[in-house]
């Protein structure tokens, strides 16, 4: 454990000193770092990707919990036709 960083230690390699730091639009969008917004875009593209995803297995898992269902209730009727001594493959009513 290193123990507690200071923000100021953090941002230390990707800013100008404080004696001739001056905080203008350039120094978010500086190309010679990769520029801050360049970052920021990065991390929320990524994050839009993870939500996306996320979205898709949701949306995935929901019709198969569906169509599980579905099934499940086809079978108990199944059962209880079978267990009440009439035909299995008579029509449910």
């Amino acid at each position: 454990m290193r123990g507690i960083v200071s923000l100021e230690q953090r941002l230390d390699g990707h800013v100008p000193s404080p004696a001739t730091r001056r905080v203008t639009r350039g120094s978010f969008n500086g190309a010679a770092r990769g520029g801050l917004r360049a970052r920021i875009q990065a991390g929320i593209d990524r994050a839009v990707r993870i939500f996306e995803l996320d979205r898709l297995l949701y949306d995935i898992e929901v019709e198969a919990q569906g169509r599980w269902l579905r099934t499940m209730m086809a079978f108990d009727a199944y059962c209880a036709r079978r267990d009440a001594g009439g035909s299995p493959d008579a029509p449910v009513r």
